[in-house]
């Protein structure tokens, strides 16, 4: 029994060896299909972006960080990439008629408001005693030098109506403004570059602030705080209300109340000369009878009803204010665009960044509030910092993006005729190759491209860039906490750093400008010697009769 048992094992041992010797070995089969794969993904990453609708699907490029492809696509890219929403809009934006007619409309509506008590600002001065040298801070690339504002004018005199008007008396304060994106939000960059001319020339307050947003709590410059209101932004002008899409200003929002709807903005010590100042201007439009309370230094209230219209008008607060309330009651046809803070003399700059914007949504803009508003506060300098939502890691061609820029500053000088008008290029922004963070390879042409705007449209152009350092500048940046760690946007502390670059170059630049100034009135007094020598030698000679 036990060796038939013994027998039986035996049998089905080898009848088990059997049936696994006929299997089919695929140990071969199956590195032949990695291999196919590996060939499959490698010949994806070789097929270039393309767009299907309204979205571009980018190359997969699994072996980017041994072999950069350069992107087929880079000329759709450049067109493409960047929001083109408004591409649509521009002509009639542009429209020359149309600006032309907002220049011919009256003075907007304003109802002017002394409050009473002391409009002295002690505790807070601002002398001309320091100098943009003596305020800059020892820094890496300091000994770079200056870098020097690009002047592309036919006679090289862009810059002269902001140097002018630096320089001379006229009562009322130099008004810079910067339109942006989310480089310059929360007043990144501009709460410095504000400080700056503020210490230098004089002046107080925050400038422009929209009467709600969205990002107010990141903002350390103002102290915001708000209710009760709809905010409408500009990029997504589409699905704002059809009564709302034709009131955009170059700030990129509207501000809609319900009833008793509520702002208030209060001075901050976050840098100097924002504590208080010596004038708020309510900036809206008023189509309906809205009741507008004003609350100055929570004990003087005042009630206002402006009459209806169309058009802009503003409500002026002068006096010490160190806080503003406004509350709205009545709200229909009420659009709200900010207060201005500032003071009557000095420097006031304003801040006015869109998130997600390349420049583009401009025209999404109404040329007639621009105009009027221009006309309102009166800009000597505008500059316009945009570049960064129109890059991508694949794309190395940005002429489209460069066509496209030379729109928008045309639009910008048909709505503020006669300002000193300068681009910024785009700063450093990193891409991972090999494992390291780089300069994204687009970077030089897409400031090419920016470049070549400036000075086919015959304006000034500085290079962010080179100011921050040049390649690889912007891991420097992250390490020293200058820089968010997407590489991409800075800091207060980059904004400071920068701010003060930029403000050294003005500088150099208003140096420039008064010596060409003195030189010329020199030659104006010299030909008005020469001349009175030439009629004394006349008369003398008898040549009167």
């Amino acid at each position: 029994m036990k060796k038939y048992r013994t027998n039986s094992y035996l049998c089905n041992f080898r009848k088990g060896s059997r049936k696994m010797s006929d299997q089919k070995d695929y140990t071969f089969r199956s590195f032949g299909i990695t291999a196919m794969v590996i060939i499959l993904l490698l010949g994806v990453s070789f097929v270039p972006g393309f767009r299907v609708g309204k979205t571009y699907i980018k190359r997969a490029n699994i072996v980017s960080d041994l072999i950069h492809v350069e992107d087929s696509a880079g000329k759709l890219m450049a067109d493409a990439y960047f929001d083109t929403t408004f591409l649509g809009e521009s002509v009639e934006a542009t429209s020359a008629e149309r600006i032309d007619s907002a220049r011919s409309l009256p003075a907007a509506t304003s109802q002017d408001w002394m409050i009473p008590g002391t409009t002295s600002l002690e505790g807070d001065s601002s002398t001309k005693a320091e100098t943009v040298a003596e305020t800059h801070p020892a820094a890496v690339s300091d000994t770079a030098g200056v870098v020097e504002i690009e002047d592309f004018s036919t006679d090289g005199r862009q810059m002269d109506h902001f140097y002018h008007a630096l320089t001379a008396s006229s009562g009322r304060p130099v008004r810079i403004a910067v339109l942006g994106d989310s480089f310059i939000e929360g007043d990144i960059f501009t709460v410095d570059l504000r400080e700056q001319f503020q210490t230098l020339y004089g002046g107080h307050g925050v400038g422009f602030v929209p009467f709600s947003s969205p990002i107010a709590q990141f903002r350390g410059s103002v102290k915001h705080t708000f209710s009760g209101w709809t905010t409408y932004s500009v990029v997504q002008k589409k699905s704002a209300p059809e009564e709302i899409q034709d009131k955009f200003f170059v700030s990129g929002s509207v501000s809609v109340p319900d009833e008793g709807a509520e702002t208030v903005f209060e001075g901050t010590s976050f840098r100097k000369h924002l504590r208080f100042c010596r004038s708020a201007r309510l900036l809206f439009i008023q189509e309906g009878q809205s009741a507008i309370h004003v609350t100055v230094n929570d004990s003087i209230e005042r009630l206002f009803r402006p009459e209806s219209s169309p058009f802009v008008q503003q409500i002026n607060v002068t006096g010490k204010i160190c806080k503003l309330q406004v509350r709205i009651t009545e709200p229909a046809g009420f659009y709200g665009y900010g207060v201005v803070f500032g003071d009557e003399t000095g420097v006031a700059l304003d801040n006015y960044s869109i998130r997600g914007n390349s420049g583009l949504a401009l025209f999404g803009t109404n040329s007639v509030i621009n105009t009027q508003i221009g006309k309102l506060l009166g800009f000597d300098l505008i500059v316009l910092q945009y570049g960064l939502n129109a890059m991508s890691p694949e794309m190395t061609d940005y002429t489209g993006y460069g066509v496209q820029l030379r729109r928008i500053i045309d639009y910008v000088k048909r709505c503020y005729p006669g300002s000193s008008l300068l681009v910024m290029g785009v700063g450093d922004r990193s891409t991972r190759r090999e494992g390291e963070m780089v300069t994204m390879p687009g970077i030089p042409e897409m400031i090419e491209a920016q470049r070549n705007a400036a000075r086919r449209c015959g304006v000034a152009f500085w290079d962010t860039f080179r100011a921050m350092g040049g390649e690889g500048s912007m891991p420097g940046f992250v390490d020293r906490g200058w820089a968010a760690k997407d590489y991409t946007h800075i800091g207060f502390a980059g904004g400071r750093y920068l701010a003060r670059r930029l403000a050294a170059a003005l500088a150099k630049g208003e140096s420039v400008y008064l010596l060409r100034m003195e030189q010329e009135e020199k030659r104006r007094q010299d030909s008005i010697l020469r001349a009175l020598a030439e009629d004394s030698l006349t008369v003398e000679g008898g040549g009167y009769e």
